[in-house]
């Protein structure tokens, strides 16, 4: 990716909150642009925005303001923005999707399996999984479809830290690489130590934004 195609651009963003215009934006003239092969994460207090910038980069919510842009030919993949159970709404078992998959995303799939604990419950009827497991679900099969952009809220909320860390372990190896594009709401230390860069967003607006050492 090149600087003036970056894999997603958010520019003056903007959306208005749920009470209509009298209640303002929910954010307002939210700005970053996320490279192929970067990971960047949104922080900021509760209600800071955070979910409301990543439902208008997937197309979730609509953009009064500004516009959200996709480097052309990317796809675009999201986990955790709609719940696990939509999103796996055509999943009944975690093996009969690897069944369906092309032979290279189901060996994305398998070793994401693996890794996340789930190879032994690949059988099991999803609908039957723990909900950390359906989460988990969720991001290796989001994953082994082998998006360019992929968007996550609360990935880890709850989580074991078992569990969380080998998703997050999972998709930093998918931007290193894969070239993944991942932007993703940071609730903790682990998701912000996998960030390139952070986005600090306040009353949704974005108050700094700071590459990652």
């Amino acid at each position: 990716m090149t600087e003036q195609h970056p894999a997603l651009r958010l520019r003056r963003v903007g959306t208005i909150g749920a009470g209509g215009v009298e209640s303002g934006y929910a954010i307002e003239n939210v700005s970053f642009v996320c490279e192929g092969g970067t990971w960047t994460a949104l922080a900021g207090p509760a209600r800071a925005g955070k979910t409301s910038v990543l439902r208008c980069a997937a197309g979730l919510d609509p953009v009064t303001a500004g516009e959200v842009r996709l480097a052309a030919g990317l796809r675009l993949a999201h986990v955790g923005l709609l719940p696990v159970a939509e999103q796996l709404a055509t999943v009944g078992t975690l093996d009969s999707a690897l069944g369906l998959l092309p032979a290279g995303s189901a060996e994305i799939l398998r070793d994401a399996l693996h890794r996340l604990g789930l190879w032994e419950e690949r059988d099991v009827p999803v609908d039957d999984l723990t909900e950390s497991l359906q989460r988990a679900a969720a991001v290796a099969v989001a994953v082994a479809t082998t998006p360019d952009v992929l968007l996550a809220d609360d990935l880890t909320h709850g989580l074991p830290p078992a569990t969380a860390a080998a998703i997050l372990d999972l998709l930093r190896d998918g931007v290193d690489r894969a070239g993944l594009c991942v932007v993703a709401t940071a609730g903790d230390l682990a998701s912000l130590e996998r960030a390139d860069a952070v986005v600090l967003l306040a009353e949704g607006r974005v108050v700094e934004t700071r590459v990652m050492p």
